[in-house]
């Protein structure tokens, strides 16, 4: 009988439904966790990777996991024509190992963003969303080996639930080239079939609707949709998977070389600029980071168990002094449209009456230091139960102190530098950063502070690496950078901030 490996990483949950339809379509499906005897693995017929929360999404879903020494193993069977398949979750893993979309060398070519809701140009919405979705095969037979049974324009229905399914690159070709070469094999439709690019046809935005991508040769998929939760779905997948295997026994299947494509590099960065009349902070926790300490994990897997990591989420806040009475420091209607304001029109650049009084100091101007009091006591910013921030103002930097409800000057460390580490930051932002937009929405809108005129969030990375050296530190830096484990190009920014 056909074995099928369902791989378990920590955070995984659908292994048990997905085990139940492999095995009612005829093969047997085996539980294979991450720490197993890899050489074990080698003897499944084929892998699956299910949806779920691999390492609870940390840094973003997928990467984590994508790094795991096990993903070698299978990575070297995929090679051999051996099926691999990744549902939700288990899509954003293949993604972010490079096994999708199947660039020479497996390098990053696109990426599983956040979800965008998008209805006329509008963003209603964004991050995790489940409903039941329709989908049309749109791989021509024979090319996938997930799509077997399928016929081409086929419309299946299954559920998706997700926060980061939307198929997204930075390539310009490489959509037109995955469609020429059959590489799309599910597109979100209509119930009649008609590929709308709009909510709720296109649940999470994803470019030219897709909702499945294989690599060049067939073998490997990634689907965001739960096929294994409904039992037509479930069935022409799994049995199409079941006689691909079949037929690949009997007969050796004709190889296709890798997708070549000009991929985005990691390298060079460039550095940080602070926009004028803005201030920054940084927002640390007081708790266990557990996401830091994932990442740590992640390095030391890789043999670089002595780097140390520390994490903040990193805040700008571009603001923009008034007059006394009367303040144009809105967004622009571009900006409104992008964060969904239901009400955003040319007319919110006009000049607006100053909503907060109490804010202002000496001739007309507002107090940084009052104004970002109270963004921060609102929570918009950070939670004061267990988070601290620290701002840089233009002339000092400070601690706000929840407890005491004031700002504090921030304590001199009086410890010398450490002479045998080398330390570099790293700036990661979503692009586009709708944490960000929807924070100043919420803050121009509900909370009236109109002087706010941009804010953008992003996590700041500092990375320490134990050398004297700056030159052995700035090649080990430029390969942990190559490793992307701190961010995806074709989804995020990354600058070297100092």
């Amino acid at each position: 009988m056909t074995k099928i490996a369902i791989i378990q990483f920590p955070g995984l949950n659908t292994e048990y439904e997905t085990r139940r339809e492999i095995n009612r379509c005829g093969m047997k499906g085996e539980f294979f966790r991450w720490n197993d005897d890899r050489e074990k693995l080698k003897e499944y017929d084929g892998y699956v990777i299910g949806g779920g929360f691999s390492y609870e999404d940390r840094g973003r879903a997928g990467v984590i996991a994508s790094l795991d020494p096990i993903m070698d193993v299978i990575k070297a069977e995929a090679a051999k024509g051996k099926p691999v398949l990744g549902i939700c979750n288990g899509a954003q893993i293949l993604v972010e190992s490079g096994l999708i979309p199947g660039a020479t060398g497996n390098k990053l070519a696109m990426a599983l963003a956040r979800n965008k809701r998008i209805k006329d140009g509008e963003v209603l919405g964004t991050g995790y969303f489940n409903t039941w979705t329709h989908f049309k095969c749109v791989a021509k037979k024979g090319t996938c080996m997930f799509t077997w049974n399928m016929h081409e324009g086929e419309i299946l229905n299954a559920p998706i639930a997700h926060g980061e399914g939307r198929f997204t690159s930075d390539i310009a070709e490489l959509m037109h080239q995955l469609q020429d070469k059959g590489q799309m094999v599910f597109r979100y439709c209509d119930k009649a079939g008609v590929m709308l690019d709009n909510f709720p046809v296109n649940p999470n935005g994803a470019m030219f609707n897709l909702a499945a991508v294989c690599n060049p040769t067939g073998n490997v998929m990634g689907v965001m949709p739960h096929l294994e939760r409904d039992s037509v779905a479930s069935e022409k997948l799994f049995t199409s998977m079941r006689d691909a295997i079949e037929a690949q026994k009997s007969g050796d299947k004709k190889r296709t070389p890798h997708l070549i494509v000009k991929t985005v590099p990691l390298l060079p960065l460039k550095n940080y600029e602070k926009p004028a009349n803005s201030l920054q902070m940084n927002v640390s926790l007081i708790i266990t980071d557990n996401e830091s300490e994932t990442h740590e994990m992640a390095l030391k897997r890789m043999g670089r168990d002595k780097v140390g990591l520390k994490r903040t989420t990193h805040v700008e806040l571009e603001y923009k002094v008034a007059p006394y009475g009367r303040s144009n420091a809105v967004a622009s209607p571009s900006a409104a449209l992008h964060v969904g304001f239901a009400d955003a029109n040319p007319s919110i650049l006009e000049r607006t009456p100053l909503r907060f009084v109490r804010g202002l100091g000496l001739k007309g101007r507002f107090d940084l230091q009052k104004t970002l009091k109270k963004l921060i006591q609102s929570g918009v910013l950070l939670n004061t139960n267990k988070e601290v921030a620290k701002v840089q103002f233009p002339k000092e930097t400070l601690i706000f102190d929840a407890k005491k409800e004031k700002f504090v000057a921030v304590e001199k460390n009086t410890a010398p530098a450490d002479e045998n580490v080398v330390k570099y930051k790293l700036l990661v932002r979503e692009k586009p950063d709708f944490v960000g937009l929807s924070k100043l929405s919420t803050i121009q809108k509900r909370l009236k502070f109109a002087e706010i005129t941009g804010l953008k969030t992003g996590t700041l990375w500092e990375i320490s690496i134990p050398t004297k050296s700056k030159k052995v530190a700035e090649e080990e830096f430029k390969k942990i950078v190559n490793t992307h484990l701190f961010f995806n190009p074709h989804r995020q920014e990354a600058v070297l901030f100092s």
